[in-house]
């Protein structure tokens, strides 16, 4: 099993909650992907949404990517 293998393996182990909150950041990283695509909002607001996917997504991240 290569490299990719294992982080997919991990990923499946990960508990419920840190799931959910796996998805929501990147639901919300596309959000604001969208909103800063998107012109006829600030483009500050788009960042908000970006800060705070990637804050959720820290402790998913840190099990999947982990050793």
């Amino acid at each position: 099993m290569g490299w990719f293998g294992k982080k997919v393996a991990k990923f499946r182990q990960v508990p419920d909650p840190y799931f959910s909150l796996h998805v929501t950041a990147k639901f919300l990283a596309g959000v604001g992907i969208g909103v800063l695509l998107a012109t006829w909002l600030p483009v500050w607001t788009g960042w908000i949404f970006i800060g705070v996917a990637l804050l959720i997504s820290i402790p998913s991240a840190r099990i999947v990517l982990g050793k």
